[in-house]
């Protein structure tokens, strides 16, 4: 049976069990006037979704907004579909990500060729979206839900070009996307997402002294739940990816590229161990995240020392 939770008032938080693993993906309900839902998954979470709504006494047709924190697929990958559901709803997405969400055939592409076929198979074919339901934005825009809601949108780049983050009013509360990372096993694991093609450390690092000062009181993570230790969140995810530039940074200039993706690879694995009481959840981490987040990293690092 679907998870749902309220966790805020009128924010209801959907498990939408990504890649059949608990407590791993959260979609967002807002539930005002108006209504939102922040991020969807992938296709293959589409069902959960619309059955987290149903308990929670939302039919699918009140939807006004589908807000993609970011177009990766895990959170943006089932807007298409679900917005068979949704014939009112308008897709808020960053500029930069729009067209892609028109036209996913890149998008796909890029998907697979990063995280391989099986994890395409995983997350499903993605349905276009029809360019006159986008609204395409870049940061600032508010949308007022209702009296006492209204959602401001805020670019946050640096985990990928188009990521957006929302500061909602009822609560203070702040939809992180992936800006200030994951954070897993009810908060135990807390580590900066750093996937290729388009990471990047400076942009991440400005993205979040631009969350510190906001002063929220809340964070919803998408990977997974809430958390009211905001400013200690976004230090841990500053200080760790400054700590990891560093290893980086002093491995390969000693011994060489191999040597650095060791390093930080049996940093990251030390990192996700209190992330073990899940199996599931730890075997996806550790097989796919640490490749992904290394890759990332290491492609921002090389492209830097070609740079300068």
């Amino acid at each position: 049976m679907v998870d749902i939770k309220e966790v805020a008032e009128n924010i209801l938080l959907i498990d939408n069990e990504l890649y059949s693993i608990p407590k791993w993906g959260s979609v967002y309900l807002i539930n005002e006037e108006k209504k939102a839902l922040v991020d969807t998954g992938p296709t293959t979470s589409v069902n959960t979704v619309l059955a987290g709504m149903e308990k929670a006494g939302v039919d699918p047709g009140e939807i006004d907004y589908v807000i993609a924190t970011h177009i990766h697929l895990d959170h943006a990958g089932g807007i298409g579909e679900l917005l068979k559901h949704m014939p009112q709803a308008k897709v808020l997405v960053h500029e930069k990500g729009a067209r892609h969400l028109v036209n996913p055939e890149r998008l796909m592409k890029s998907f697979a060729s990063t995280m391989g076929e099986r994890m395409m198979r995983k997350t499903g074919p993605v349905a276009p979206i029809d360019e006159k339901r986008v609204v395409p934005v870049s940061g600032g825009e508010v949308f007022k839900l209702g009296e006492k809601q209204s959602l401001r949108l805020l670019h946050t780049p640096g985990h990928a070009p188009h990521q957006l983050c929302i500061l909602e009013s009822r609560n203070n509360g702040l939809f992180s996307g992936d800006a200030v990372g994951i954070s897993v096993a009810e908060g135990k694991v807390l580590i900066p997402a750093t996937p290729p093609p388009a990471f990047d450390l400076e942009l991440y690092l400005s993205s979040l002294q631009k969350l510190m000062e906001l002063n929220a009181s809340l964070i919803y993570f998408a990977h997974f739940g809430v958390t009211g230790k905001v400013k200690e969140s976004i230090k841990i995810a500053a200080d760790k990816l400054k700590a990891w530039n560093t290893l980086v940074s002093q491995t390969f200039n000693e011994s060489g590229f191999e040597a650095a993706f060791t390093k930080i690879r049996a940093q990251l694995y030390a990192e996700l161990e209190p992330a073990r009481e899940s199996e599931s959840l730890y075997q996806y981490l550790a097989d796919g995240i640490v490749a992904m987040n290394i890759t990332g990293f290491l492609k921002y690092f090389q492209d830097k020392r070609k740079a300068d």
